[in-house]
């Protein structure tokens, strides 16, 4: 089949990681809109005989031995717990990247930074939970996810986007927005109403970080993307098999991940529903998402992470809509959008989703 990239500069990068091995095929994953992915099939080796082999956008990721030494040393690090748990199912519960013969996590090129790692059978990607059970097994397999790195030996991790869930240093951009005002946009009436709206609730927005300064909670490794399309599920049961896309993985707080669950999860409307009346947190998905991410991650949290769960979906809704609103008022440069107003109608869905929060579920 055609690719983005020549058969011999896919080659290329699959010789560095075993020199001499046959490719037999190759086709590519078009559903990526950041990394070029192939799938490549080789004769068994190394106990698999396909693998995926990713090609990493540089202008996107410029750090790029710094998330691929992120990546290398959970991989690596779930690899030598997966290995140790005799029940646990070696094929499938993590992504395992591997190294290249000469031991580098991979191939530098003016292409791109190319990865390889071993492709999970009998799973698959869905895009969104269709029930309260769902929802749970997510949960869980992020829950686990953070048990399993809660004892990752350090150094720390590089943290790749500095200050990604700093939500006081997203408020003040916010402000620093509207007095700049550089897309004539501040003074509409209704960027001025979100923007009182989300002032009213940045007491709840920062609760999460101002626990995680008063010393309640740890920093810990966290995804950093946690939502339903990042974990791979089993095809007949829907069971999950692993969480996968660690390239946001850095240092975080673990409510970070929750919120991020809670905040694509609850809503019963898209992030960007113009019509805010259809917009409700459900109070039995935010039930099923702390039942299972306390079910793995549960022995590992503390109190304090525990008390603020359900803040921590008000705080990533919160924060997200805050960089909704900046975005709109700066002139829309950094998400993509389909049609006028786009951002300030996610925004406005954003804060209408923390409300239903703060109003129907457990706040600390």
């Amino acid at each position: 089949m055609a690719t983005t990239h020549s058969l011999e500069t896919i080659r290329n990068a699959f010789a560095a990681f075993f020199p001499g091995a046959p490719i037999l095929r190759v086709a590519q994953n078009l559903g990526g809109h950041i990394n070029q992915t192939y799938f490549v099939e080789t004769r068994r080796i190394d106990g698999c005989r396909i693998f995926v082999l990713q090609c990493v956008n540089k202008h996107v990721f410029p750090n790029v031995l710094g998330l691929m030494d992120n990546v290398m040393r959970i991989s690596e690090h779930l690899e030598r717990k997966s290995l140790a748990d005799p029940l646990a199912d070696h094929k499938r519960d993590h992504l395992h990247y591997l190294r290249t013969a000469d031991g580098l996590p991979g191939v530098d090129s003016d292409a791109g930074f190319w990865r390889l790692y071993r492709f999970v059978p009998h799973a698959e990607g869905r895009l969104q939970a269709e029930s309260p059970a769902e929802a749970r097994a997510a949960a869980a397999a992020f829950g686990r996810f953070q048990a399993l790195l809660s004892d990752m030996p350090p150094p720390r991790l590089v943290e790749t986007i500095p200050h990604f869930h700093d939500t006081r240093r997203r408020y003040e951009a916010l402000e620093r927005a509207f007095i700049e005002n550089r897309a004539g946009r501040a003074d509409e009436p209704e960027a001025r109403e979100l923007l009182d709206g989300f002032r009213a609730l940045r007491p709840l927005a920062l609760s999460v970080q101002k626990s995680f300064e008063r010393g309640e909670m740890p920093e810990r490794i966290t995804h950093n993307d946690a939502k339903y399309s990042n974990i791979l599920v089993d095809p007949d049961d829907g069971r999950p098999v692993c969480v996968i896309d660690l390239d946001t993985c850095m240092p975080g707080l673990s409510l970070h991940d929750f919120g991020d669950l809670m905040r694509s999860m609850c809503a019963e409307a898209p992030e960007d529903e113009p019509d805010v009346s259809k917009i409700r947190a459900r109070p039995e998905i935010y039930e099923a998402l702390a039942e299972g991410f306390l079910s793995e991650a549960g022995g590992v949290l503390t109190p304090a992470e525990k008390k603020f769960l359900p803040n921590g979906g008000a705080a990533m809704t919160l924060e997200v809509g805050v960089r909704f609103l900046t975005d709109y008022v700066e002139g829309d440069h950094y998400f993509r959008v389909l049609k006028p107003r786009h951002n300030l109608v996610r925004a406005r869905s954003q804060l209408a989703l923390a409300r239903s929060m703060a109003d129907n579920l457990p706040m600390a």
